[in-house]
């Protein structure tokens, strides 16, 4: 019976006429049908005349058709071979690389992992899975999908995962490094065999031999020889490093570690680097293609038409092995059923597989040697992600799976990662080889619907508190309205204290807004505890954050006159001190338990992380605030320099002094009260100081914290103590 064979992307001409021709040239298989299918009618039709030809040169009995409509072509199929590229050389392959360029990373092939695998693999899984749901349904049951395209490991575990139909993923690879290695030994080729586990372009000789015997050695050997090594430098410098030699090519090899390209020009050079390697070669290629489809077309005076002896490609033996019960092992990307264990399963694995009548049966592994599968890892992440990504249309993982990316992380920060993302996806919709996304939060790694999109009602202050009785406060109720709909709820607010009276309040909010309502709090009595205030409403399209309000202390003089105080951080005292006044000044002693003084920045919007001291002073309730802020010298450096918060003016300060220990700094400072904003006669006054950390003690991270901070309550600022002088 004839088998039919289809051949998905047959205007990949070269290619192509490769693998007719090794078909056709089995007797088993002379007589089978060929169906063409490409989207490109012009080279549909040479691809055609191309196989005519092969047949009538061959004299086999094999029929040939030739179709632009996919379904067609799959249907009644007994195998498929896939060899698209979806978006071609222009546009796809020359966004994914001057796109990426221009964010400053440098890429060679781009075809496989890396930002351009990613989205190569974006624009080609959605056709590979087309193809396998066609292969389910109209193809002959058992229908073979042999896949050639790249992403391979993408590609083949998208496929396993959306249709799981019979496939393997094909790749020249382990025979093309199989012949280099023999040749860089100085053995016969058929004198060496090997076993070679790992994944698509990331598998590793685990055996390299010759008549029997370890040949191991010679490689290694060979690093000692430069000359032995000049064309392959990135993967001896990583055989060298990892013990076992990777099968595919060192300008792939760069781009999928993070040692080479990242490094710059003198690495690049010393190890040959071709950058940009991808790109000459398809314009070499088109711009010799006019010349190329005459040649294969026998179209050339002079030049008759030839067929090649049987390549190396794995494509035809599969096919032969199945047909004629001739058992044979080819190596392939199949997913991983316990074949390796130490990577992940499901994942795409390239391993020695048997093929005879029965089909494919992949060889199991067992464990990689651990460096080889962790640097296998790092690349399957990438995979895993992007393949997350096609089948979900969840945008996020296209950022995450860049992010993953060994070279690309390397190079680029996280912001230009995002911003060179955002700039590929609408450079390939516009092109029309993308398709359409779920949004996210901007410039994050986070899904809009459900969380962007999503409405937040929070209670914040405003200025000062009272808790005595029959005070009323104002609050403000902010409504952040991110979505697409307007919100008109009514939101209630309950009180954990009795006697905290807080009308509710309708609300209406119009979409793609913020808005803001004044709350009025009565107190029927004074509050000496704190008062939690949750918000309430029907529903939950509005995300509701209620208020912790924590009352006021009193801040006593002591024996000595001083006003003592403590803040604390995560249990830990963060600093102590005292305050004092005398007619002229109010002086501040402080000790913060900061161990690295990273001197903070301050600016017109308060200050910024680091190490510092604010001081925030009010005469009474409702009154301005004023703020100063005491940016401590670094050890060796113990100048002190304190501003105005909000002008980001020196101030005059009558006499400050710093002393450093190694795990603290001491701030004795003596504060002219024309500076505070304070009454000279003044009994009382509101006071808050906060302080940032780089380091609390030896073994803590730093933060802040402030004076009216209650362990295990964050209160709401601003907040204040009272100072009796």
């Amino acid at each position: 019976m004839r088998r039919k064979i289809t051949l998905i992307g047959a205007g990949s001409v070269v290619f192509a006429k490769k693998l007719i021709g090794d078909i056709l040239q089995f007797p088993e298989l002379a007589d089978s049908k060929i169906c063409l299918m490409d989207l490109n009618p012009q080279r549909l039709k040479a691809a055609k005349i191309m196989t005519q030809k092969m047949v009538e040169v061959l004299a086999v009995d094999a029929r040939v058709t030739a179709t632009t409509d996919r379904t067609d072509a799959i249907r009644g199929a007994h195998y498929v071979v896939c060899t698209i590229q979806v978006g071609g050389y222009r546009p796809s392959t020359v966004v994914d690389f001057e796109i990426p360029a221009k964010y400053g990373l440098q890429q060679t092939i781009g075809d496989t992992l890396g930002v351009g695998g990613v989205f190569r693999g974006l624009r080609t899984i959605p056709h590979i899975l087309d193809i396998s749901k066609d292969i389910a349904t109209v193809a002959q049951p058992g229908c073979l999908l042999l896949n050639y395209s790249n992403p391979m490991a993408m590609n083949c575990w998208a496929l396993d995962r959306a249709t799981g139909i019979p496939h393997v993923g094909l790749c020249h690879s382990v025979q093309h490094t199989s012949q280099a290695l023999a040749s860089y030994t100085g053995l016969n080729s058929d004198d060496v065999t090997y076993k070679v586990a790992g994944i698509n372009h990331m598998a590793f000789f685990l055996e390299f031999n010759y008549k029997g015997q370890d040949a191991y050695p010679l490689l290694f050997k060979a690093l000692d020889d430069p000359s032995a090594v000049i064309q392959d430098k990135v993967r001896f410098e990583m055989m060298r490093r990892l013990g076992y030699f990777v099968t595919e090519s060192s300008e792939h090899q760069s781009e999928y570690v993070p040692y080479f390209i990242h490094h710059g020009d003198k690495v690049i050079d010393e190890f040959l680097i071709p950058i940009d390697e991808y790109r000459r070669r398809c314009e070499a290629i088109i711009a010799t293609w006019q010349q190329e489809e005459k040649e294969l077309l026998g179209e050339v005076e002079g030049k008759s038409f030839e067929v090649a002896p049987q390549s190396q490609e794995y494509g035809s033996y599969i096919i032969h092995a199945k047909e004629a019960n001739a058992p044979i092992v080819i190596y392939g990307n199949v997913p991983n059923r316990n074949l390796i264990s130490n990577l992940p399963d499901g994942c795409c694995v390239e391993v020695p597989i048997v093929v005879d009548a029965n089909g494919l049966q992949p060889t199991q592994i067992g464990k990689l040697p651990p460096q080889l599968a962790a640097i296998c890892r790092t690349n399957v992440n990438v995979q895993d992600l992007t393949v997350e990504a096609a089948l979900t249309k969840q945008r996020e993982y296209i950022y995450q799976a860049v992010m993953m990316d060994p070279h690309t992380s390397t190079t680029l920060t996280l912001d230009k990662i995002w911003a060179m993302c955002d700039e590929m996806i609408e450079a390939h919709q516009k092109d029309g080889y993308m398709g359409e996304f779920a949004p996210v939060i901007k410039n994050t790694g986070r899904a809009y619907k459900g969380t962007g999109d999503r409405a937040i009602a929070r209670l914040k202050t405003q200025g000062t508190f009272s808790f005595e009785a029959g005070s009323t406060n104002e609050l403000q109720l902010q409504i952040d309205n991110p979505g697409n709909e307007p919100i008109c709820t009514a939101i209630g607010f309950t009180s954990s204290v009795e006697g905290v009276r807080i009308n509710a309040m309708e609300i209406n909010v119009s979409a793609n807004s913020n808005q803001s309502f004044p709350v009025l709090v009565s107190l029927q009595t004074a509050v000496k505890q704190p008062i939690d205030i949750d918000l309430k409403t029907d529903g939950s399209e509005v995300l509701l954050k209620g208020l912790s309000l924590s009352p006021r202390k009193i801040l006593e003089k002591d024996s000595a006159g001083l006003s003592r105080f403590e803040l604390h951080m995560r249990g830990e005292v963060a600093a102590s001190g005292s305050i004092s006044r005398d007619e002229d000044n109010l002086h501040l002693d402080i000790t913060v338990n900061d161990s690295d003084i990273h001197p903070a920045q301050s600016s017109v919007i308060g200050i910024m992380a680091g190490s510092a001291i604010e001081l925030r002073i009010a005469t009474s309730e409702h009154t301005e605030v004023t703020t100063i802020n005491i940016i401590p010298g670094k050890k060796g450096d113990e100048s002190s320099v304190a501003f105005h918060n909000t002008l980001n003016k020196e101030i005059n300060v009558g006499c400050i002094q710093q002393t450093t220990t190694p795990l603290s700094y001491r701030i004795a400072a003596d504060i002219p009260l024309t500076e505070t904003g304070l009454d000279p006669n003044a009994s009382e006054a509101l006071i808050e100081i906060r302080t940032l950390l780089s380091a609390l003690g030896e073994a803590h991270s730093g933060g802040a914290t402030c004076l009216t901070e209650q362990p295990g309550r964050k209160s709401t600022l601003p907040y204040f103590h009272k100072i009796l002088f």
